[in-house]
């Protein structure tokens, strides 16, 4: 009996709960007994059905009560406990605060330690759209930040050559937070898709004001874009007007037949002149239009 309710070792537990956090965007929900993860967690180790249904008794003899708790689900949480004291995990009352939702959230330290543990360069960290909770963090101050009337989209701080790592969780944040808004659709032509593993989407943080230009990691400076629409609005061919409408390049025009096509989709006659954008639910994180009028004259081909 023993042998067939032998248990992984909780540093085992721990390693798994931070591989199943990467894979799960960097958060999941608490552990009832109901949820998906304690049944996806017990699946890697492999649990026969008596290791998964097995119980723990408590017994409270001056309240003259027994209390029964899942054996397995008490190794979970004891592991996440265990992370959380060591800062890989925020806990559940923390991450309510910070999100409104009661789940265990990677840190930084978290993110890191998952990365080595599945063998990931620690050099696509900046590309990964799993969540942090010192990314959160910005993510949550760029969407609650009242919207300024005279918006400036220029930093002078990123002529500084040198890059922190405030600097860093920033850009994250910003591409966090603009995909966050936008829903993971590109706002032009609706494309919303991940990669197979589900770690990357094909969606982009476009900044409006580019950084070689200094502009801001702010969510007024920024639009949701795919691949190919980042690129047609980075080098021109395409803008935005004050009312979101999109205004494409004469230009358009002098192009040979059988350019800007991919198969029988035509990158840019698919986009209509006055066609408007979709935008993120509050008109306070809209793009700021200081943002478009610097993009429409200097980057925009008329």
């Amino acid at each position: 009996m023993l042998k067939k309710l032998k248990m992984p070792i909780r540093n085992e537990v721990e390693e798994a709960l931070l591989i199943a956090l990467f894979k799960h965007n960097g958060v999941i929900k608490e552990f009832g007994s109901s949820e998906e993860i304690v049944a996806e967690i017990a699946d890697d180790f492999g649990l026969n059905e008596e290791q998964r249904s097995a119980y723990l008794k408590t017994i409270y003899r001056k309240e003259n009560r027994v209390k029964k708790s899942s054996l397995w689900h008490r190794l979970l949480f004891r592991a996440a406990d265990a992370l959380a004291k060591e800062k890989y995990v925020s806990r559940p009352t923390q991450t309510l605060k910070l999100m409104n939702k009661r789940e265990w959230m990677l840190t930084e330290s978290g993110f890191d330690k998952a990365l080595a543990l599945l063998n990931i360069p620690a050099s696509k960290k900046e590309f990964l759209p799993t969540k942090s909770y010192e990314v959160q963090k910005i993510v949550k101050k760029l969407h609650e930040t009242k919207r300024p009337k005279d918006y400036n989209p220029f930093d002078k701080k990123k002529k500084v050559v040198k890059v922190s790592k405030e600097t860093t969780l920033r850009t994250r944040g910003f591409r966090q937070a603009i995909i966050e808004a936008y829903d993971c659709k590109c706002s032009v032509c609706g494309l919303k898709i991940y990669s197979p593993d589900t770690l990357s989407w094909e969606v982009e943080a476009a900044h409006i004001v580019p950084h070689r230009a200094n502009g801001k990691d702010d969510i007024w400076n920024g639009i949701a874009l795919c691949h190919l629409h980042h690129w047609a609005f980075d080098v021109g061919w395409f803008t935005l007007l004050n009312n979101y409408t999109v205004q494409i390049s004469s230009r358009e025009d002098s192009l040979p037949s059988d350019f800007g096509k991919v198969g029988n989709y035509e990158l840019l006659k698919s986009i209509y002149n006055d066609s408007r954008i979709s935008l993120p639910g509050r008109k306070e994180i809209y793009p700021h239009k200081n943002a478009m009028n610097w993009h429409r004259e200097n980057i925009f081909h008329q």
